[in-house]
C-alpha cells in the first residue's frame, strides 16, 4: 500500500522601498562596487531557469557568495517574472539588484511548490501516517519552508501489481501473415503508473514506425486498474518474437512477457531451377519447402498449366518425408514447363528439350565461382546463390552472337545479398516497424564497415540490391529523422564509391539512376549541417566538393564558384572544370539569403555502367543515336531557387574520352526528372580538333557530353504541318471512288457483268485503303495496331491492283478465242485476286510465329513486309505488262488477217488502255506512300496527297465519264429527249454483238421488254467482216440462261454462213453507214419468206411509237429489221440471192445500187439449243468510206431502214415504188388489227 500527502509552501516575502533597479551582470557588479558597505537593505534576484555556460555559472556563484558576504539577500525567481515585472525589454536577465527600504513588488507572485510525501507500508499503517502528516501541517513550518494547511491532501492507493498480458489470438499465440495483433497489459497501481513495451529487447517506439502501429492507454476504471494496448495492424515475419510489458509505479518495476509466432507461407523450391536436356533423355525434379519442415499439405505437379497425369514409364512422382516430392520424367520428347504447387504457392521450371546436332548451345563452364550447365539459346541458366550469400537465385542468359555462334551473357546476382549485411538490415527494418534498437545511420555505418573489410569484388548486379537498401534507408531518414542523415552522409558516399569501383556491379539502368540521385541528396543533407561549409572528398571512383559560393560585387553575377579549387589536391584523371554563376536581383523590403553552397561531383567510371548507345525518336519521326563521350558530372546548389528574380548558369569544360569523328556531332546531355537524357537544354560548343567541349546549362543537374548522329532507319515520317494535306488528298480520293462505286453499283444491278464487277472491286479496294491511310495519319497509333493497319493496307491495295489485271486477262482470253465457259471469268478473278492476298497473310503469320514486330504502320525500307509487298506488286505489274503487250500483238494479227471488225477491236483496246491507266495510278500512289512514310522531306508528303487525288479523279474519268459503259451520256440524253420529243432522230448502225461484246459492251440496244418477241432474248452478232466465220464463236454466253421449258421442240437454231464475199461490188457514198442484213425467222410469215428473189421490198418506219406498237413481236425498235420466215427442217434449205444496203435516211431516200449477187446459205442445225423465236444476222462487208456517221452509244433513235434485194434484175426501176407499197401494206395491216 502506498500513501502520499501533498502540501504547498511559500517563501516569506520581504518588502522594501524602491530606490534603484539594476539589470544585468556587469551593471550589478558596478553598482555593488560603487556602494561598497552601504549596500545593506538591497535584494539580488537570480533567475533559476536560465541556461548558461560554465563561465557564466561560475560568475553567478561568485556573485551570490559576495552578496551574502556583504549582507545582501539573494532570491531565486523565474526568468519570466524578471522580464515582466522588473526589466521589460532588457536582454541580460542574469541578475537584478533592487535597492530600497520599502516594498517595491507587493504584487510580485510568491514562489510556491508542491511537496509530495510517499510512503510504502501495510494497509493498517494508514492512520499513523495520516496523523503524522496532520501534525506537520499544524506546525505550519518545515525548517525554512512554510506550509499551507488548506492545500493538504492525503491519498491511499494499492501497491503496483501487473495482473495480465494477453493477445487477441486464441490459437496458441500463432498469427498468420497480414493478420492483426492486439496485446493488452493490465496492472493495478497509483495514478503515476507508466507502461513501456519491448520486443526482443527493442523498445517499441511508434514514432519511428512507417506502418500502422500504436499504443493506447485506457483510463482508470475506478478500481485502480490501468490497461495499455499495443496494436499491430498487419503482421510481418519480423513481428515474431517475445513481447514484454514493463510497468513502473513510484520507482517500482514489474514485467511480463509473451511469445508470438508469425506463421510464414511455404517457400516452394524446385531443384534444378532450369534444365536443358537432349531429346529422349530422363530428368528428375525435386520440390521442397526449406522454411517449413513439416507442412502437412500435399504437393502437386502440373505440366504446361495442366494437371500432370501419372503415367508409369513416362512421368511418375513420389512424396518425400517430412515434406517434399520428386518428379521423374522418362524419355522426354518436348519442351515443357513443370510447376510444383504447395497450397497457394508454386514454383515453375522450364525443361528445354534440344537437339545438339541441329542447334548450337552454350556449353557448361565454371566462372564466378559457379558451374553453369549446358543451356539452349534464348534460355536462362538458374542456380542457387553462392556461398555466404542469401537469395532466390542467380541467372545467366545464353544468347546467339550470330546465326551460328552462341555465347554466355554476364550473370545477374541482383537477387543475392551478402550474408553479413542481413543482420544490420533486419535491425533497420525492425526500426521501420516501430522496434527501436539502433538509429538509421547505424545501419549505413555497419554496411560500410562490412564492405570495407570485404576483399573480394562485388558480383555482377550485386550492387543493385545494395543500392535499393541504401535508397530505402535514405528515404526513411528524410521522412522520419532528417537530423540523423548527417551522421551517415560520409559513410554513404564511401559505399557508393565502393560499388562504382567494381565493374558490372550495377546492371540495371534504373538502379544506376537511383544511385546518382541518392548520392546528390545525401550530399545535400550533409552540406546543410556542415559547420565550416567546406568539404573535399577525393575517392577512387568520384571526387566530391562542397564549397560556399563567393559573393561578387557586380550587378550581373552576385555569386560564383570555381572547381577545382587550388586549396585541395585532385587525382590525375580529374581534368574537367566547373564554374557556377548565380545572378540574384535585389528586391526592396525583402530580406534574402545571401549564402549559397555549391556541390560538385565528378564520377570517374560512370560511363561504363551506361549503355553504349541510346536511340531517341525525334518530333519529325527520325531516330537520333547518341553515345556518351565524357565523365559524368553532377552539380547542385541546394538553397537556390530559380525564378524570374534568380538565375543560375553552370559552365563546364568537359574533356572527351575518345576522339570525335566527322560523322558524329557533339551535344551536352542533362538528366531530366524522368531519368532520361535531355540533349536540348544545354548549349554545346566544341572547337574542331579540340578534345574539350564547353557546356552551358541554365540549371543544375547531372551533365555529360554525347556524340550524336541520325540513325539510318526512319520509323515514321509525319509532320503536323503536312498532315492536313495528306488527309485532304486521301479524303478526295475516297470520296471520288465512293461516288464511282455508287454509280457503278446502280448500273451493275441492271446490267450484271464481270467487267462491271471488277470495276466495283477496284473502287471498293481503294475506298478501304484510303480510309486506313486517313485513320493512320490522323491518329497516333499504338505499336500494337501496326500489324493490323499494315495488313489492311496491303490487302486493299493488292485487291485494287488485281482488278485491272483480271480485265486484261479476260480481254486476252476473248481475243485468243478460248472456248467459252461459264466459269472462266470468275476463276480468273479469284486466282488473280487471291494469290497475292494469300502471300501477304502467310508472311504475317510467319512473322507472328517468329516474334517479329512491325516498325511502323506502313512499309519501312528493308523490312520483311516491305520486301514481300514490293515483290508482289512488281510481279503483278509485270504480269499486266505481259498481258498488255500480248493483247496488242494479237490485235495487230487480227487486223492484218481481217478476221474481226475494227470497231470490236477498238472497243477491247479501249478497255485495255483504261485498265493500264488505273493500275499505273495505283502503282504511283503506292510508291509515293512508301516515300512518304520513309522520308522526312515535305515534298513527298505533297506528292503522295497529289497522286491520291489524281487517282480518284482518274477513276471517275475512266470508269464513269469515258468508260465503255455509257452511263452519264444516256442519262443526259434521256433527260434531253423527254424535254423535246419532236427532235429528229438519227439512225445508228445495226450492231451484231459477239460473245465478248455481251460482256464488255453496254452501249448496245437496251434489253427487250415483254412486248418484244414475247420477252425472249435474241442472239446478236456484231461487226463481222466478210469471210467464212462460224457465228457460234460470237454467240452471247448469257443466251442460254433465258431458255424456257415451254419452248417448242420444233425450233432449231439456224446457222448463217457468208461466202464469196470477194465478188461483191457496191457503190458507196460518203455518208453511207455500215451494211447489215438481219433475218428474223417466224413461222407466221412463211409465205412472205418464200418470195421471188427479184422482188424488192422496202420497209420505212417514220415514228418510233408506231413501229414498236404496230409490229410487236416482229419488228424491234432498236434499229434492226427482222424478216419473218417459216420453220425449216434439217433437210430443207433456202437460198436468198441478194445484196442489202442499210442506210440512214438523210431527209430523202438515197440511191440504192444493186451489188453483185452473193449467196447466203441458211441452214438449220439440230445440235443447238431450242428457241421459240430465232433470228440470225449476217453482216455485209464494211467497205464504206471512213466518214460514215455513227449513232452515239446508249441513245436509242428511230431508224428508217431500206432493204434492197436483188439478183434477178439489175435495173432500179420501180424499186422505190415497191418499197413504199410494202410499207403501206404493213402500216395499213397494223391499223386494221388495232381497229379490230
Amino acid at each position: 500500500m502506498t500513501y502520499s500527502g501533498k502540501s504547498s509552501w511559500c517563501e516569506a516575502s520581504r518588502c522594501y522601498d524602491t530606490q534603484t533597479i539594476t539589470c544585468g551582470m556587469l551593471p550589478t557588479l558596478r553598482e555593488l562596487a560603487s556602494r561598497g558597505c552601504n549596500s545593506r537593505g538591497s535584494i539580488c534576484l537570480v533567475p533559476f531557469d536560465i541556461e548558461m555556460d560554465a563561465a557564466s555559472h561560475l560568475q553567478m556563484t561568485l556573485l551570490e557568495a559576495y552578496c551574502r558576504e556583504i549582507g545582501i539577500e539573494v532570491l531565486s525567481v523565474s526568468q519570466e517574472t524578471i522580464r515582466l515585472h522588473l526589466c521589460p525589454g532588457s536582454t541580460d536577465l542574469s541578475c537584478v539588484l533592487i535597492s530600497g527600504d520599502k516594498s517595491y513588488f507587493p504584487k510580485l507572485p510568491k514562489p510556491t511548490a508542491e511537496v509530495t510525501f510517499h510512503f510504502f507500508g501495510n494497509s493498517d499503517d494508514g492512520d499513523k501516517i495520516r496523523e503524522s502528516l496532520n501534525r506537520l501541517v499544524q506546525r505550519r513550518r518545515l525548517s525554512e519552508i512554510a506550509l499551507e494547511s488548506t492545500h493538504f491532501t492525503f491519498q491511499q492507493k494499492p501497491a503496483l501489481k501487473l495482473q495480465s498480458l494477453r493477445i487477441n489470438q486464441v490459437n496458441d499465440y500463432e498469427v498468420h501473415l497480414g493478420e492483426q495483433i492486439i496485446l493488452s497489459c493490465a496492472a493495478q497501481g497509483s495514478y503515476s503508473i507508466s507502461f513501456t513495451w519491448y520486443k526482443d529487447g527493442m523498445l517499441v517506439n511508434t514514432s519511428k514506425a512507417i506502418r500502422e502501429i500504436w499504443i493506447t492507454q485506457l483510463p482508470n476504471d475506478g478500481s485502480d486498474l490501468y490497461t495499455s494496448i499495443l496494436t499491430i495492424e498487419k503482421a510481418t515475419l519480423l513481428d515474431a518474437g517475445q513481447y514484454t510489458c514493463q510497468v513502473v509505479d513510484w520507482g517500482v518495476q514489474q514485467c511480463k512477457s509473451i511469445y508470438i509466432e508469425v506463421r510464414d507461407e511455404p517457400d516452394v523450391k524446385v531443384v534444378p531451377m532450369s534444365a536443358s536436356i537432349e531429346k529422349g533423355n530422363d530428368i528428375q525434379l525435386t520440390c521442397m519447402t526449406p522454411n517449413m519442415r513439416n507442412i502437412g499439405i500435399g504437393f502437386g505437379w502440373t505440366k504446361n498449366r495442366a494437371l500432370l497425369k501419372l503415367e508409369p514409364g513416362r512421368a511418375v512422382w513420389e512424396d518425400l518425408y517430412p515434406a517434399g516430392s520428386i518428379l521423374k520424367i522418362t524419355n522426354t520428347q518436348k519442351s515443357a514447363i513443370y510447376t510444383c504447387n504447395v497450397a497457394h504457392k508454386s514454383m515453375s521450371v522450364r525443361v528445354e528439350v534440344m537437339n545438339r546436332t541441329l542447334i548450337p548451345i552454350c556449353f557448361k563452364e565454371q566462372s564466378w565461382g559457379l558451374e553453369w550447365p549446358d543451356t539452349a539459346p534464348g534460355s536462362e541458366a538458374l542456380l542457387e546463390c553462392p556461398r555466404y550469400f542469401v537469395g532466390r537465385r542467380v541467372s545467366r542468359l545464353c544468347s546467339m552472337k550470330d546465326a551460328t555462334t552462341p555465347e554466355w551473357q554476364i550473370p545477374d546476382f541482383s537477387s543475392c545479398l551478402y550474408e553479413p549485411l542481413i543482420l544490420p538490415y533486419n535491425n533497420f527494418r525492425s526500426l521501420t516497424l516501430g522496434y527501436q534498437k539502433i538509429m538509421s545511420s547505424d545501419t549505413i555505418l555497419a554496411f560500410w564497415k562490412l564492405l570495407r573489410k570485404r576483399a573480394l569484388p562485388l558480383y555482377p548486379g550485386e550492387g543493385d540490391r545494395i543500392i535499393s537498401m541504401l535508397a530505402e534507408i535514405e528515404r526513411y531518414q528524410h521522412r522520419i529523422d532528417p537530423q540523423d542523415a548527417y551522421n551517415s552522409a560520409e559513410a554513404l558516399s564511401h559505399i557508393i564509391n565502393r560499388i562504382l569501383s567494381d565493374e558490372y556491379s550495377i546492371l540495371s539502368q534504373e538502379k544506376l539512376s537511383i544511385s546518382l540521385q541518392l548520392t546528390q541528396r545525401n550530399l545535400i543533407h550533409w552540406s546543410k549541417q556542415l559547420k565550416d561549409m567546406y568539404k573535399h572528398l577525393s575517392l577512387s571512383s568520384m571526387v566530391v566538393d562542397i564549397q560556399q559560393l563567393q559573393s561578387q560585387s557586380g550587378d550581373s553575377i552576385t555569386h560564383s564558384l570555381q572547381i577545382p579549387s587550388v586549396d585541395y589536391i585532385y587525382p590525375d584523371w580529374y581534368e574537367d572544370k566547373v564554374a557556377i554563376r548565380v545572378w540574384k536581383k535585389k528586391q526592396r523590403n525583402i530580406k534574402s539569403n545571401n549564402t549559397f553552397t555549391g556541390i560538385v561531383i565528378v564520377y570517374k567510371n560512370m560511363s561504363r555502367f551506361i549503355p553504349t548507345a541510346y536511340i531517341k525518336e525525334l518530333d519529325d519521326g527520325t531516330d537520333l543515336e547518341f553515345r556518351i563521350n565524357s565523365r559524368v558530372i553532377a552539380v547542385a546548389v541546394p538553397s537556390f531557387g530559380i525564378d524570374k528574380y534568380n538565375k543560375i548558369w553552370v559552365d563546364l569544360q568537359i574533356r572527351h574520352l575518345q576522339n570525335q569523328t566527322n560523322s558524329w556531332n557533339t551535344s551536352c546531355g542533362l538528366i531530366d526528372n524522368t531519368g532520361s537524357w535531355d540533349l536540348d537544354t544545354c548549349i554545346a560548343n566544341t572547337v574542331s580538333g579540340d578534345v574539350v567541349t564547353h557546356c552551358l546549362c541554365p540549371t543544375t543537374g547531372t551533365i555529360a557530353v554525347f556524340l550524336t548522329t541520325r540513325a539510318v532507319k526512319v520509323v515514321l515520317a509525319k509532320t503536323e504541318q503536312t498532315t492536313f494535306i495528306i488527309i485532304f488528298g486521301c479524303s478526295s480520293c475516297l470520296v471520288q471512288c465512293l461516288l464511282s462505286a455508287l454509280i457503278l453499283g446502280t448500273f451493275w444491278r441492271k446490267h450484271k457483268s464481270w467487267l462491271n464487277f471488277l470495276k466495283l472491286q477496284c473502287c471498293g479496294a481503294l475506298i478501304g485503303a484510303m480510309a486506313i491511310f486517313i485513320y493512320a495519319v490522323h491518329t497516333n497509333l499504338p505499336e500494337s495496331s501496326y500489324s493490323l493497319v499494315a495488313i489492311g493496307l496491303e490487302a486493299f491495295l493488292l485487291v485494287g491492283m488485281s482488278a485491272p489485271i483480271s480485265e486484261a486477262l479476260i480481254v486476252y482470253a476473248e481475243l485468243t478465242q478460248i472456248r467459252p465457259s461459264q466459269h472462266l471469268q470468275p476463276t480468273v478473278i479469284a486466282v488473280i485476286t487471291g494469290v497475292p492476298i494469300l502471300a501477304v497473310f502467310a508472311t504475317e503469320l510467319t512473322h507472328k510465329s517468329t516474334g517479329w514486330r512491325h516498325e511502323s504502320w506502313w512499309l519501312i525500307y528493308g523490312s520483311g513486309v516491305y520486301n514481300i509487298f514490293v515483290s508482289c506488286a512488281t510481279m503483278m505489274f509485270l504480269v499486266f505488262i505481259l498481258l498488255y503487250m500480248g493483247v496488242l500483238h494479237k490485235v495487230h494479227t487480227l487486223v492484218e488477217e481481217n478476221v474481226m471488225k475494227r470497231e470490236a477491236i477498238e472497243t477491247r483496246i479501249r478497255i485495255l488502255h483504261r485498265a493500264a491507266i488505273v493500275i499505273c495510278g495505283i502503282i504511283a500512289m503506292e510508291a509515293s506512300s512508301i516515300f512518304y512514310i520513309n522520308s522526312s522531306s515535305v515534298i513527298f508528303h505533297y506528292i503522295f496527297a497529289s497522286l491520291s487525288f489524281a487517282l480518284g479523279f482518274g477513276i471517275i474519268i475512266v470508269y464513269i465519264v469515258n468508260g465503255e459503259n455509257a452511263i452519264i451520256g444516256p442519262m443526259l440524253r434521256r433527260i434531253r429527249w423527254k424535254r423535246n420529243l419532236d427532235d429528229k432522230h438519227t439512225s445508228e448502225s445495226i450492231k451484231v454483238c459477239s460473245k465478248a461484246d455481251a460482256e464488255v459492251e453496254n452501249d448496245s440496244a437496251t434489253p427487250p421488254t415483254s412486248s418484244s418477241i414475247a420477252g425472249e432474248p435474241y442472239r446478236e452478232a456484231r461487226g463481222i467482216a466478210a469471210g467464212s466465220i462460224d457465228m457460234r464463236e460470237f454467240v452471247s454466253e448469257s443466251s442460254s440462261a433465258y431458255a424456257k421449258s415451254s419452248v417448242p421442240t420444233t425450233r432449231f437454231l439456224p446457222e448463217i454462213r457468208i461466202d464469196h464475199s470477194d465478188n461483191i461490188d457496191l457503190e458507196n457514198y460518203n455518208t453511207s453507214p455500215r451494211k447489215y442484213q438481219e433475218v428474223f425467222v417466224d413461222s407466221t410469215f412463211s409465205a412472205r419468206s418464200s418470195c421471188c428473189a427479184n422482188d424488192v421490198v422496202a420497209y420505212s418506219v417514220n415514228e418510233r411509237s408506231n413501229f414498236r406498237g404496230d409490229v410487236s413481236g416482229k419488228y424491234r425498235g432498236d434499229g434492226k429489221t427482222f424478216l419473218p420466215t417459216a420453220s425449216v427442217s434439217s433437210e430443207s434449205s433456202a437460198k436468198v440471192l441478194c445484196s442489202a444496203d442499210v442506210e440512214s435516211r438523210l431527209g430523202a431516200m438515197p440511191d440504192v445500187t444493186l451489188a453483185v449477187k452473193s449467196d447466203v446459205e441458211l441452214s438449220s442445225r439440230t445440235s443447238v439449243e431450242l428457241k421459240s423465236r430465232e433470228h440470225v444476222v449476217s453482216a455485209m462487208p464494211d467497205i464504206a468510206n471512213t466518214s460514215e456517221r455513227k449513232q452515239p452509244d446508249g441513245e436509242e433513235k428511230t431508224p428508217e431502214i431500206v432493204v434492197t434485194t436483188g439478183g434477178c434484175d439489175s435495173a432500179t426501176s420501180g424499186m422505190l415504188d415497191r418499197i413504199s407499197h410494202d410499207l403501206d401494206y404493213l402500216l395499213n395491216r397494223t391499223h386494221a388489227k388495232e381497229g379490230v
